[in-house]
């Protein structure tokens, strides 16, 4: 969608092409673009001369003569083109302008998402599209009133600042945007937003903006501003949709995650999550320590659960048994799951393995999200082995990962379990711990002596509760 760069760049390009411009007629192609009576619309813009153009947020606010005002909303992905009278209308024309020098200009809107509202000099910004706009970012000196405005709210920053009641202008793009140059955590809710960060987060908006509207905004797939308009801004942008790079700053690796279900990139490090509840993950390779850590979090009087043990729940459930058998192609004895004959079978039949993952992953996805729903703990912790081949990663705004080496790893699980080094490297192969270990808010190692790891773990700990204020 057209943020407020974008839409400030179209009004400067259109301005030398309307302005003067009477108009001779209206086409109306797809009824919904026009707020109010269409026929109404025409009657009382033709013969109207364009005097300006200006911008109240993301809406485009075409002044005329006799006080008659036309507001025009963008949407997703609303543009303006002009032709030669002689040349077709644009592929996706909805609204068609047709000017006394030979020339149209048409409203384009493949998703027909943008509207026009007629209106006058006196009323427009009492218009409800208008009215309920809060103040753009350049407007903003004290930011008293965000504050007053976000005590109690448990919304996510994101979501608020996408609000355009409380401040117009930043959208999806420039959100992340700012909540990276203020390296606030985008799901970090508002009431835990302190004063100063309502200052960082003005302030950045405002020299983002700034440099946006400076480059014509952005010119990115999901949205062209029109013919020959480009945005340069993308060249500029640091965060949003980089999942997967990295932070120039940390050098941790940058995480996806949907946050009201808009799609927003953030840094693990840089962006750490305060305020309650805090939905911490831990992962990380077999034997690394990671029930160590989730026993310390119980310990500390905080809600845990543990993905192995609701898949050791699910295989004594006779109906998840029986799904498995039919779907493998399989039996198992006393109406559970015998573990020695699905390893068997795996290793037999490799390409069965996405099968039975892709049906326990759901099911264990539905445990942890409803531990998460219902648990009154203020950290919520949740021990996830396949944490990122399940893409469970996208469930949690802190994510742990123990890292320990081949030779004590082996160590362990001689002393434990009898492994094999053999079988150990299957079982490293197979995880995605090694790539994704930058993603990790908190990256502990677990080397050295027993005593030290744990003073690790508890170190962490006493970081996380010291962001639940």
């Amino acid at each position: 969608m057209p943020e407020l760069p974008e839409v400030e760049t179209v009004k400067n390009v259109l301005i030398p092409i309307v302005k003067g411009r009477k108009i001779l007629d209206i086409e109306i192609k797809r009824r919904t673009t026009i707020q109010g009576d269409p026929v109404v619309f025409i009657d009382s813009l033709k013969g109207e001369t364009f005097n300006d153009i200006s911008r109240i947020g993301k809406f485009l606010i075409f002044h005329l003569t006799n006080e008659k005002v036309l507001i025009s909303h963008l949407r997703m992905e609303g543009k303006y083109y002009e032709f030669d009278e002689d040349e077709p209308d644009s592929k996706y024309a909805r609204v068609v302008f047709h000017f006394d020098n030979n020339k149209k200009l048409c409203y384009d809107d493949s998703r027909c998402f943008g509207i026009m509202i007629l209106s006058s000099e006196k009323e427009y910004r009492q218009e409800k599209e208008i009215s309920k706009l809060g103040p753009e970012p350049f407007a903003i000196n004290d930011v008293s009133f965000l504050l007053k405005a976000s005590k109690g709210k448990k919304l996510p920053i994101k979501s608020n600042l996408l609000d355009q009641s409380l401040m117009t202008g930043l959208g999806n793009i420039y959100v992340d945007e700012v909540l990276y140059a203020s390296k606030i955590h985008p799901l970090t809710p508002s009431y835990a937003v302190t004063k100063k960060e309502w200052e960082l987060i003005v302030k950045n908006a405002k020299t983002i903006l700034t440099t946006a509207i400076e480059l014509g905004g952005s010119t990115i797939k999901s949205y062209h501003p029109g013919k020959d308009i480009d945005g340069n801004f993308q060249t500029r942008i640091k965060i949003y949709g980089k999942s997967g790079e990295e932070c120039p700053e940390c050098h941790s690796t940058y995480r996806f995650i949907k946050v009201g279900g808009r799609g927003t990139t953030f840094c693990p490090k840089c962006q750490q999550k305060h305020g309650i509840p805090l939905n911490v993950a831990i992962t990380g390779k077999i034997a690394s320590g990671k029930s160590t850590i989730l026993e310390a979090f119980k310990n500390k009087g905080f809600d845990v659960l543990s993905c192995d043990e609701v898949v050791k729940n699910l295989y004594l459930n006779k109906d998840v048994s029986e799904h498995i058998e039919k779907l493998l192609g399989i039996s198992f004895n006393d109406a559970k799951v015998d573990k020695d004959i699905l390893r068997k079978h795996l290793i037999e039949n490799p390409k069965d393995k996405k099968k039975l993952e892709k049906y326990v992953h759901g099911l264990v996805r539905e445990e942890v999200e409803k531990f998460l729903l219902t648990s009154n703990s203020k950290i919520r912790v949740v021990e996830v082995p396949l944490l990122f081949e399940s893409k469970f990663d996208m469930m949690f705004d802190t994510i742990i990962v123990t890292d320990i080496k081949e030779e004590k790893q082996l160590s362990l699980l001689k002393n434990r379990d009898g492994f094999k080094s053999d079988d150990l490297r299957v079982i490293n192969s197979n995880n995605q711990i090694d790539q994704n270990k930058n993603k990790a808010t908190y990256l502990i190692s677990n080397n050295s002596s027993k005593e030290e790891f744990n003073k690790k773990c508890e170190d962490v700990i006493s970081k996380l509760i010291s962001h639940l204020d």
